[in-house]
């Protein structure tokens, strides 16, 4: 039997044992300073000892530099210590499995969600119901990437990737989304966009052709439901993606910080002083 530790730093933090309650952390001021802290009553919660820790799945983003790193760093060490197998998951994926899951409308139906995440759900008893299996359904995965941008990743109903992940301004983002299903299919279908970014924009994702749902969801949000996604994303990525295998962090842009020029000798410093007196 698996123990499975689940780590991801993409947006706040989400820390939990798959099978039991996660510890979520939204507020980005504080979510690395308790992120040890939680594992330790998330592993303790589950009645297990570190010891019986086997696997550690990780975020791999992507997400800001800072807070992803954060997360890597835990994950990597404790694999390290307790001999456990590490896997990697980017934060987009697990979205597209949550609706092709259904995991998704089974939230929804059990109050899991809050109702002001769904964005362009007038009635979610009514999507439940209105759910049509000739309709294909493409789903817009998103994370916040702050300065007006997010990470972002289109998929099908299969959960491949159409417009691979990257990074981009949210209108960019609709017209490239509207360009491609345009000159792709003539089929009947729809975009659910989900993620976090989808309420900072929601005005921008109402211009996708044919939308559906517009929630400020991952798959995280979902509880002991969401870390099993989790991990079952985490082991089809290893199959197949040597780049999650390895753990490897997605950042997609540059960290701010950078390493300083080295300084100049002027007429007068230290060095050309120095200089003179020999």
């Amino acid at each position: 039997m698996s123990n499975t530790l689940i780590i991801d730093t993409s947006f706040g933090s989400t820390v939990g044992i798959v099978g039991h309650e996660p510890i979520v952390e939204t507020d980005s001021r504080t979510h690395v300073e308790r992120l040890q802290v939680n594992i330790a009553k998330v592993v303790e919660a589950a009645g297990l000892q570190p010891s019986d820790i086997n696997r550690v799945v990780v975020g791999v983003g992507p997400a800001p530099f800072t807070g992803l790193r954060a997360g890597l760093v835990a994950a990597k060490a404790i694999a390290f210590a307790k001999n456990a197998q590490i896997l990697g998951c980017d934060s987009l994926l697990p979205q597209s499995l949550m609706m092709r899951s259904g995991a998704f409308e089974e939230a929804i139906k059990n109050g899991v969600i809050e109702k002001d995440l769904l964005l362009n759900i007038p009635d979610p008893v009514d999507y439940v119901d209105s759910c049509d299996s000739n309709i294909r359904h493409y789903v817009l995965s998103l994370n916040d990437a702050r300065r007006r941008q997010v990470y972002m990743s289109l998929y099908d109903d299969e959960g491949n990737a159409l417009i691979n992940m990257d990074i981009d301004y949210p209108q960019n983002v609709v017209t490239r989304v509207n360009e491609y299903l345009a000159s792709e299919t003539s089929e009947n279908y729809c975009v659910d966009v989900l993620g976090h970014g989808a309420k900072k924009y929601v005005e921008d994702w109402r211009n996708i052709a044919h939308v559906g749902v517009i929630a400020e969801v991952s798959a995280l949000d979902l509880g002991v439901q969401g870390l099993q996604i989790f991990e079952q994303c985490s082991l089809e990525c290893a199959n197949k993606d040597e780049h999650v295998k390895a753990v490897e962090p997605l950042y997609l842009r540059r960290p701010d910080v950078s390493v300083p020029n080295p300084l100049k000798h002027v007429l007068g410093s230290g060095e050309a002083n120095k200089a003179k007196e020999k």
